[in-house]
């Protein structure tokens, strides 16, 4: 959840859809190696709603039990990809990080209690 939201922020910021911004990764990760294209796949049905979300859950869940230590592969790759997004805020004079990680804490909180 905390890249999706990191990622819908990125994209309103740019005035972009959150798919585009997905695009954009998927080009420099093809060109520089640096994204984990399963963070990738994992974001593209996140950013659909519950359905997708649903999806994304099932999806975690099925890796886990077949393949415990790509999950936590996915795990570490989705905590650099949220520290990246956050790094992103910070350097396009958006939002400070702290002020960043304090509005993430909100959101997911607000999520976790919906």
């Amino acid at each position: 959840m905390a890249a999706a939201g990191l990622t819908a922020r990125l994209a309103q910021e740019r005035d972009l859809e959150p798919t585009d911004i997905l695009t954009e990764l998927e080009q420099a990760q093809a060109a520089h190696g640096r994204l984990s294209a399963p963070v990738l796949e994992m974001l593209k049905p996140l950013l659909t709603g519950p359905p997708g979300i649903q999806q994304t859950a099932e999806f975690m869940v099925t890796l886990c039990h077949e393949d415990e230590e790509g999950f936590y592969d996915l795990i570490v790759d989705v905590g650099a990809y949220v520290a990246v997004c956050i790094g992103m805020l910070n350097a396009l004079y958006v939002s400070s990080t702290e002020q960043t990680l304090d509005d993430l804490a909100g959101m997911l909180s607000t999520f976790y209690t919906a």
